[in-house]
């Protein structure tokens, strides 16, 4: 190999032997080419490297020509040179038929051969460099970068292929702005100005033809005039203003100039300004639309918060409304409904007295217009009680024995004129918790029914007695009439909602269905039966409450140790007495009747849960959630705060004090024991986490990456392999060893990272010195080895150093898994002290 390198017009590879090639040597050297020649194909590789040749010029001859030209064509850098057969020295068929680019028969044409090959390769690079970058500003432009980012990189590379001095991206508002904002040029790529269209005329007129402009020479061009002499001081030869346009519309425009002593814009640099234009104002295009779609959406965003709050205000408004709807219905459904019951009665009464013709007809006018104006307050009932208002319940101690003869009493006048006994049967005093006014109606509607569908002359009858059940005793109640009856069949129906049947009519309107939601809100139980001695019987139990004392001072005898503790806070004694009755079902329950008291209690006795009234005396709820939260003893103790107050301020007050709910009375008894219940969950999860958390960073647990151990790798493992081999299923195990030892910050993470690659079924082990394993279940040793190849560049990204890797299938070999994971590269066991 001889290499003469003295020229600069070109770059040639000659392929043959130096002797007889003197004169090809010396004419390529004169002409001014670099060259270089060999015949020893094993240095083809090493010479194109070093040499990068322009055109390869075959000068071998025979068998050696075409085995050169094999080789010439298989080397990756000089596939696209061009190759030359020289026919100056020998005219050889075998030369002549070379499948090479041109041939040169004397050496006077050598040199325009090679200058058109030369020519050829330098277009094809410049076109290829020009595609690249065309291809790298297209996908800048259909990235997620900022729009500032993708100018800023097409003016780098249109500058990297067009030698101009200046290259900007110009922005206009509209067609007919006077000035213009450049935010990208070459120069500066932190500049960012506006200019007066006025003092550039070259871009003034592209703007407004929407066509490109090119000035050769700035200083012959009579566009170029007015702006001359400062063209003249900067030295400019030629500008290229290439405008951006995008679905007809004008958004600015590519600005390129070229100073003296430089080539002009030809052809080929037009073109590509053309095509890098037609990207930018796509894309310029879609970023002022998305800019557009998001003042849009900004707008329409706060207009959605204005209604929000009108809406928020109207809301309040009806709730207000609604309020006050609910309170006329109360005075309407008490206040009027009885009384009006009352007049009607002994309006019947005076009928029955003697009184004159006109005594007589008052007394009618006065019935009718009674019960005209009792239909109208039970159509208000109706149409006015709401889900909410069903829903919920005032509780109180009352009697249900007493409740039960008042609403016999209150009806006697009714039964009276459908000619139907009434009277009710009770023996002892229950006292029970409850809302009187639901239980009422629940009387009311049960015992017209009976009396509508009684008998004539026939009987009414209520009974109320004591039933015992392990659970607590309840008071039962049966109101029973001696009618046609119910068929068995549809006994277990005449409670469904909007079904109407025997059953369903008459009464308070509210149904038999709503008559089951008072019962069951109370945590009672009603049915239907038909007797044998004929007619219908409707029954409802009710639980009983103890005495108020015990139930404020005790916890009932029936609780077992094993049910969560309760502690009440609350000073009042009848509500305190509702709350026990409510929660002894499901836990064992403590009364304190103050703040201080309960806060005392809370610290001695440790209760799973606190139920706490806000106003108390000597230490409010407020004040005392913060104490219980405040110590470590009583920090993870759940508070739910009770209070009249119904804002939502109170209740983010509540509960950033550290209470984990807030309920509004008067409550409903199934919602506290489903708030209950969860706020005892929470806890539970939370001592949970706690107890895993502890327990893995005693054993079976790496506690630097929190992945299995080898301990519990192990256990894992064989439960594994136990599992691939009963059912016939592979199981892969590898390990991944670092060159050297890895630092524990290197690890912090590593689970992260693997997991990405990985299945949610692998398990992940460190077994030491920053050693890794993972057990690839359902995956054979192939899939195994494909895995942790994907994975091995992450896990050495993130260590900073290189890993090493094993993989084998566990399932169906009987050497022992703890010598198969040594076998692999993982450190033995160390030694138990």
């Amino acid at each position: 190999m001889r290499a003469e390198l003295a020229g600069s017009r070109g770059r040639v590879l000659v392929i043959g032997a130096k002797a007889g090639s003197e004169a090809l040597l010396a004419h390529l050297s004169d002409s001014g080419y670099q060259w270089a020649i060999t015949e020893d194909m094993q240095e083809l590789a090493s010479l194109a490297e070093s040499l990068r040749p322009d055109a390869v010029l075959m000068s071998a001859t025979g068998k050696k020509a075409t085995e050169a030209l094999s080789a010439v064509r298989q080397e990756s850098r000089l596939r696209e040179v061009r190759v030359l057969a020289d026919l100056t020295r020998s005219r050889s068929e075998v030369l002549r038929k070379l499948p090479v680019d041109e041939w040169v028969r004397s050496l006077e044409e050598l040199s325009s051969r090679l200058d058109s090959a030369l020519r050829e390769r330098r277009v094809m690079e410049r076109t290829r460099n020009r595609m690249e970058r065309l291809l790298e500003i297209t996908q800048a432009a259909t990235s997620s970068l900022e729009l500032e980012q993708i100018l800023r990189l097409a003016v780098e590379k249109v500058g990297a292929v067009i030698n101009a001095d200046r290259c900007s991206v110009v922005l206009v508002e509209d067609v007919n702005a006077r000035t213009a904002s450049v935010v990208a040029t070459l120069e500066d790529p932190g500049l960012s100005l506006d200019v007066d269209l006025a003092r550039y005329p070259e871009l003034r007129r592209a703007l407004e033809t929407r066509q490109p402009v090119l000035v050769e020479e700035a200083q012959r061009d009579p566009l170029m005039a007015e702006v001359r002499p400062t063209m003249t001081s900067l030295g400019v030869r030629s500008i290229l203003v290439q405008p951006l346009v995008c679905s007809d519309e004008l958004l600015g425009a590519l600005f390129l100039r070229i100073s003296r002593g430089s080539e002009g814009f030809g052809r080929d640099e037009q073109e590509f300004a053309q095509a890098v234009a037609a990207a930018l104002a796509n894309c310029i295009r879609n970023a002022r639309l998305h800019t557009a779609l998001k003042k849009k959406r900004d707008e329409l965003e706060l207009a959605y918060v204005e209604r929000y709050r009108e809406l928020t205000e109207a809301n309040r408004r009806l709730k207000d409304l609604n309020r006050l709807k609910d309170e006329i219905i109360a005075v309407c459904s008490h206040d009027l409904r009885a009384p009006l019951q009352v007049l009607l009665g002994h309006g019947r009464l005076l009928l029955e007295g003697g009184l004159d013709p006109q005594q007589k007809q008052s007394a009618e006018a006065m019935i009718r217009q009674g019960r005209k104006i009792l239909g109208l307050v039970e159509s208000l009932l109706e149409r006015g009680k709401g889900d909410v208002a069903r829903l919920s319940i005032e509780p109180r101690v009352l009697d249900i024995s007493t409740l039960c003869k008042e609403s016999a009493t209150e009806l006697e006048i009714l039964a009276a004129e459908r000619g139907v006994a009434l009277r009710a049967e009770t023996s002892e005093i229950m006292m029970l918790i409850g809302d009187e006014l639901k239980l009422h109606e629940v009387l009311q509607n049960l015992i017209t029914n009976a009396i509508h569908h009684a008998q004539d002359a026939g009987e009414v009858v209520v009974k109320a007695s004591r039933l015992p059940r392990p659970d607590g005793d309840v008071a039962r109640i049966v109101v029973q009439d001696d009618g046609k009856g119910i068929p068995p069949e549809e006994l277990p129906l005449v409670f469904d909602r909007y079904r109407s049947g025997a059953k369903g009519g008459g009464g308070t309107g509210l149904g038999l269905a709503i008559c089951k939601e008072f019962v069951e809100l109370h945590g009672g139980e009603i049915w239907a039966e038909a007797p044998p001695e004929g007619g219908a019987a409707f029954i409802f139990t009710l639980p009983l409450a103890q005495e108020v004392s015990r139930a404020v001072q005790n916890l009932p005898a029936k609780e077992t140790a094993e049910q969560p503790r309760v502690l009440v806070v609350e000073d009042e004694p009848e509500i305190a007495a509702v709350l026990v009755e409510v929660l002894r079902s499901r836990y064992r329950v403590d009364v304190a009747r103050d703040g201080a008291e309960g806060l005392a209690r809370a610290r001695t006795s440790k209760p799973d849960l606190v139920v706490m009234d806000v106003f108390l005396p000597k230490l409010d709820g407020l004040d005392a959630a913060v104490a219980l939260k405040s110590s470590s003893d009583t920090a993870n103790i759940p508070v739910i705060l009770l209070s009249a107050h119904q804002g939502v301020a109170d209740k983010v007050r509540a509960l950033n004090l550290g209470a984990v709910d807030y309920m509004s009375k008067p409550f409903n008894a199934m919602e506290l024991l489903g708030r209950t219940e969860r706020a005892l969950k929470l806890r539970k999860a939370e001592n949970e986490l706690e107890r895993t958390s502890s327990l893995m960073r005693r054993s079976g647990n790496d506690p630097l990456t929190g992945v299995y151990d080898r301990r519990g790798l192990m256990l894992r493992l064989d439960h594994e392999v136990s599992r691939g081999r009963r059912y016939s299923r592979p199981v892969s195990l590898a390990v991944l060893r670092p060159d050297r030892p890895v630092l524990d910050e290197a690890l912090r993470g590593i689970p992260d990272v693997m997991r990405a690659r990985l299945r949610t079924q692998d398990i992940l082990g460190h077994m030491g010195e920053g050693v890794l394993a993972v057990v690839l279940p359902e995956c054979n040793v192939e899939a195994g080895r494909n895995v942790i190849g994907r994975l091995l560049p992450d896990v050495e990204k993130h260590t900073g150093m290189e890993y090493r890797s094993a993989v084998a299938d566990v399932s169906h070999d009987s050497e022992p898994v703890e010598r198969i994971l040594e076998r692999l590269g993982a450190p033995p066991p160390v030694p138990k002290l």
